[in-house]
């Protein structure tokens, strides 16, 4: 009795959790919702789940292979792809994500010959990619060119032709091809993460950062777009919030090359050199690669008492890059360092005789020349003090950008370096300096410049709504209310005066 009563209850749990499970239906049309939402492994769960109970589904198991096509699993799509009927197999759509699989598993030639005579702008996508993993870039450049001109816009190409012509360096061209894929599916993630890429080579950093957002936006969980954000915050010296971005990318992917790069940039903005050496000397074979991390790793040993073997890092990467001015410089650190001060003049040589050398260069050159004993050493060291109109030009360019990007700290060291250098008279600079402090929290000084800039020039908006707003903040409420509006005044279309004027009012 005590066994039927058993068996009587297995049955009815088992009916029960039948009656409670998911029809594949509703995996399937979980897994669409999931995928329209770039939400491509929860996608890939509830089809494997359907799966299970309808394995002759075509369509679910199609969009399995999109899902894992997404996520960069080439061998999972081609395995899904592999149990399709063979009928449905023989249709375009599928035997072009066959071709992607195959580009994904590095099977070029298996690619190739299966969009043969395919006259589609996804086939000429495919074929392009593949010509690119074949090295044949001429043919992969044609292949790109054609399905750009064929009628009705290919979102997918136009994105990948963008990444294609940002490797060649032709960022003009890749930025009008990436805007072109954007207009076209507003939602594609990977235009904005080409975009991303385009904006950082660029320098536009806080448009960088955006576009990264954007492609986060649409899929939270994008490694890629992940890997792109931290990147960019530890150039904006965010190093707390890379950090945690870069703790949980390496938790996913502990292995990941690009993960330990994001880790030293982050360790070399703190400082942190022997770290910087330990994330980069197991790759080292693969700095080259246009990671921009020669110069970093190469800094990390000079650093750390080793610039003989940091030359053996820099000089073939100068060779390489002959006319990088930081690369220059920090070889010629390394060559002073090692005790080679006729190298080290040689090499700083070049940067130190044009008009615009910066003061870090006038300096080293003038130590390399007096440990040499040269007579030019005297005339280096003269001209550290005396600042030509190219260098300035030059580092308000550099510090505006930085200002732009919100670099606050790189900000504040360029624009103090035009003050030291020039006597402290220009009044821009001076508000300028002013606006970075106050974003690092440093007020006082802020204030004080932005009064100084105010009183040099009292008849300039910008300048006056810096130290009124800076006033109000600090409560001098009233002096600085006087001249917000006095600013406002000046320029009473400026929304962000407006906007100080009108704060301020409502106190």
């Amino acid at each position: 009795m005590i066994r039927t009563r058993q068996l009587a209850s297995t049955l009815l749990l088992a009916g029960a959790l039948a009656a409670c499970s998911p029809s594949p239906e509703t995996r399937f049309a979980d897994a669409q919702e999931a995928f329209a939402a770039n939400d491509f492994r929860a996608a890939r769960i509830s089809l494997i789940a359907g799966l299970k109970d309808a394995p002759g589904n075509d369509e679910m198991r199609l969009l399995l292979a999109r899902s894992q096509i997404a996520l960069g699993d080439g061998e999972g799509a081609a395995a899904s792809l592999d149990a399709l009927s063979d009928a449905f197999a023989r249709q375009d759509r599928v035997v072009l994500m066959r071709a992607e699989t195959d580009v994904l598993r590095g099977r070029f030639d298996e690619a190739l010959a299966a969009v043969e005579g395919m006259d589609i702008a996804a086939a000429d996508r495919i074929r392009a990619l593949a010509f690119v993993g074949q090295e044949k870039f001429d043919a992969a450049a044609e292949a790109f060119a054609q399905g750009a001109a064929r009628e009705g816009a290919n979102a997918r190409l136009l994105a990948s032709y963008a990444r294609f012509e940002l490797a060649r360096g032709d960022l003009d061209k890749a930025g009008d091809l990436v805007a072109s894929a954007a207009k076209e599916e507003p939602k594609l993630v990977e235009a904005h993460l080409v975009r991303g890429e385009i904006e950082t080579r660029r320098n536009n950093l806080r448009s960088a950062l955006g576009a990264y957002d954007r492609a986060l936006e649409l899929h939270p969980a994008n490694f890629d777009g992940r890997l792109g954000k931290a990147n960019t915050l530890a150039r904006l010296e965010r190093f707390d919030e890379a950090s945690a971005i870069a703790a949980d990318l390496a938790s996913e992917a502990p292995d990941d090359r690009g993960v330990a790069f994001l880790d030293a940039r982050i360790a070399a903005g703190q400082g942190e050199w022997q770290r910087v050496r330990k994330l980069l000397q197991p790759h080292e074979a693969d700095l080259r690669d246009g990671t921009g991390l020669v110069a970093i790793y190469g800094e990390s040993l000079v650093e750390i008492g080793q610039p003989a073997v940091a030359l053996g890092v820099l000089e073939p990467e100068l060779n390489r890059q002959p006319y990088s001015r930081p690369l220059r410089t920090l070889v010629a650190r390394a060559q002073l360092a090692a005790g080679n001060s006729d190298d080290a003049l040689a090499t700083i040589r070049p940067l130190a005789s044009r008009p615009d050398a910066t003061p870090a260069e006038l300096r080293l050159a003038a130590r390399a020349a007096k440990e040499a004993g040269s007579d030019s050493a005297v005339e280096f060291a003269r001209r550290v003090d005396r600042p030509s109109a190219e260098w300035i030009g030059g580092e308000l360019a550099k510090a505006d950008q930085a200002l732009r990007n919100e670099q606050w700290s790189v900000a504040e060291t360029r624009y103090e370096s035009i003050l030291s250098r020039t006597g402290g008279s220009n009044a821009m600079v001076l508000n300028n300096l002013a606006f970075a402090k106050d974003r690092q929290g440093k007020r006082d000084e802020a204030l004080k410049l932005a009064l100084e800039a105010a009183r040099m020039e009292p008849d300039n908006a910008s300048i006056l709504d810096t130290a009124g707003w800076l006033l109000v903040q600090t409560g001098s409420r009233a002096r600085g209310l006087e001249m917000l509006r006095r600013a406002a005044e000046l320029a009473p279309d400026n929304p962000t005066i407006r906007r100080h004027l009108d704060e301020a009012v409502r106190g």
